[in-house]
């Protein structure tokens, strides 16, 4: 009786219809819908931190040239003179910018439709700078609170870009940090010892487990003697 009860069961077919109500409904599908979006986030948020490793390499190799450039540009011969607004070439994001005419002290170089690095004074006419020979603009004369500080302001950018790339590698795990070095916000708190709760953890634990141990092993403890 129990074999006719058997073969009956192997042959009972489940429906292609209950066969797919079953693989849609099966617990396994949300878990693999959940693992598969959960990945492709991974691997965008990676792709988002490769582009702006990217972005921040080529700017602050463009950053490292200007500086070279400026800096070879201290060298070179500065003449002085004076320089007259006559028109203003308007910019994209508002303002304008200040064209005119440049005059040395001697008299002997006169500039036409230059562009002025800073504001003229009143009247459009201010004391100007001009390098013939720079590496960045010969068509660009300076006032002289602007004169010379390119390598200053350059290299103070860079200098912040590179700490602002550095900073994120970090925060995103990119980037191991020693620990002796404190990152603004990350700053682990410390016990009254100086240990850290972590480590003050792991050692009651282990404090525990040799306890454990030492119960386990049958030592008998001493009786202690009944005063009174």
């Amino acid at each position: 009786m129990n074999r006719v009860i058997l073969l009956a069961a192997e042959s009972t077919v489940i429906p292609s219809s209950a066969r797919r109500v079953i693989s849609v409904n099966s617990p396994a599908a949300p878990h693999r819908w959940g693992s598969l979006r959960r990945t492709g986030g991974l691997w965008l948020r990676r792709l988002g931190r490769v582009a702006f490793y990217a972005f921040g390499g080529l700017l602050a190799a463009v950053l490292l040239l200007l500086l070279i450039a400026t800096v070879i540009d201290l060298g070179q011969p500065r003449m002085w003179g004076t320089f007259t607004q006559t028109d203003c070439e308007q910019r994209p994001r508002g303002g304008c910018r200040p064209i005119g005419m440049w005059v040395s002290d001697d008299g002997r170089t006169i500039l036409h439709d230059v562009f002025l690095d800073g504001w003229p004074g009143d009247g459009g006419i201010t004391r100007a700078s001009y390098q013939p020979t720079a590496l960045l603009g010969t068509d660009v004369v300076h006032v002289p609170t602007l004169s010379g500080i390119g390598p200053w302001v350059i290299g103070g950018f860079l200098l912040w870009w590179v700490g602002y790339v550095l900073v994120k590698a970090a925060a995103w795990g990119d980037l191991t940090v020693p620990r002796s070095w404190v990152l603004p916000g990350r700053r682990r708190p410390r016990g009254p010892a100086g240990v850290s709760p972590r480590r003050a953890y792991r050692e009651a634990l282990a404090e525990r487990s040799r306890e454990g141990h030492t119960g386990e092993s049958g030592t008998i403890p001493e009786a202690q003697p009944k005063v009174g």
